[in-house]
């Protein structure tokens, strides 16, 4: 009889880094030889007929993998399967940095959290997508964790020509991009603060390109209000969310990818930007230094001087954008589709033919 390994995940959607990752997770294993399935307590609409409800999860299955990237009661179904119990961790954003801004998404991060530390003991193995996330599993206990990188395809779609021709038409000073859901952890204030001192200290006309949907509205409220207030209005351009092809025109048509973050798990648009050879200047942070590795400029203190300073030294310095460019490029390599999915295959090979000892 074909063994069942089926995925559990709070929330599956299209055109999501960690729902990409769980569709492309579900290839490999079907791949192996095992029937998978995804099962979600909310489904979305473009995906609800290749997915199931969390409901339908089979008692019988052999193990089950849970997405865990949030609190969530789905996470206590997982605990309680008989089968193997395998966790893929994707980070949970700590309180401090968005329960304030949105009392839903506090109430989910202080679940995951919890979750983390009770469950510590019932998953047999967890797969991390960063060390630092690894080494957050490894400090609560959990006896057997290792880190594979997401899975995704940085080289899945040509630019959109017309985008880019866009960019390229209206370029005068340095063009800055970010790529990240508009959330307090993203810093996107931090962001419009460096490009400020870009224009106004070192006299670049800069322009911030921000993609990325909204989170939590008063967030969203308060960077419009620091867009105003700088006098920024009209070299701060929120592009929302954007189609594959786009979102590589922007990486293809900008000058520098500017991260500022004050948390990440891992940061995939990172590993794009650095694939299409747009050089990244990062603060290094969380699971940031160990992403960018040697690929990028790591800055150890985003003071918005020292950022615009960063930004202007590439704008002035051809060989040093080169530099970062191809030392991206080679980064970048470390995390092709082909690479992680091998490391996943045979990850998943060992642990579920020879399992540890049950918890």
């Amino acid at each position: 009889m074909t063994l069942q390994v089926h995925q559990l995940v709070p929330t599956i959607t299209p055109r999501d880094a960690v729902g990409n990752h769980t569709f492309r997770l579900r290839e490999i294993l079907r791949s192996m030889g095992y029937r998978s399935d995804i099962f979600a307590m909310f489904r979305h609409g473009e995906v609800a007929g290749d997915t199931y409800l969390a409901d339908h999860l089979p008692s019988d299955a052999h193990a089950v993998i849970y997405q865990f990237s949030i609190g969530s009661p789905l996470a206590e179904r997982w605990a309680r399967h008989p089968g193997r119990r395998l966790v893929n961790y994707h980070n949970i954003t700590p309180v401090e940095l968005v329960g304030r801004w949105d009392g839903l998404l506090d109430a989910e991060v202080r679940l995951g959290r919890q979750q983390m530390a009770d469950y510590a003991t019932r998953c047999h193995h967890a797969i991390c997508d960063s060390k630092f996330n690894q080494s957050e599993l490894d400090e609560l206990g959990y006896v057997s964790t290792e880190t594979i990188p997401v899975l995704f395809d940085v080289a899945a779609s040509p630019p959109d020509k017309a985008i880019t021709g866009s960019i390229k038409r209206s370029k005068r000073g340095l063009q800055v991009l970010f790529v990240g859901r508009i959330a307090p952890n993203k810093a996107h204030h931090d962001l419009v603060a460096a490009v400020k001192v870009a224009r106004d200290v070192y006299g670049n006309d800069a322009h911030l390109h921000i993609v990325g949907t909204d989170g939590p509205p008063g967030y969203r409220r308060l960077v419009d209000e620091i867009v105003q207030t700088a006098g920024m209005s009209q070299h701060v351009t929120f592009h929302g969310s954007v189609s594959q092809s786009a979102l590589v025109a922007f990486y293809k048509a900008t000058d520098v990818f500017l991260c500022l973050s004050d948390h990440e798990g891992f940061c995939v648009p990172v590993i794009e930007a650095m694939h299409h050879r747009l050089p990244v200047v990062a603060y290094d942070c969380t699971a940031v230094g160990g992403t960018v590795g040697g690929g990028g400029l790591l800055l150890a203190d985003k003071h918005p001087m020292i950022v615009g300073a960063a930004l202007a030294r590439i704008a002035q310095d051809q060989g040093l954008a080169d530099r970062l460019a191809a030392a991206g490029r080679r980064r970048a390599a470390d995390f092709t589709l082909e690479r992680t999915t091998e490391r996943f295959r045979a990850s998943l090979a060992r642990v579920l033919d020879h399992p540890p000892d049950q918890p």
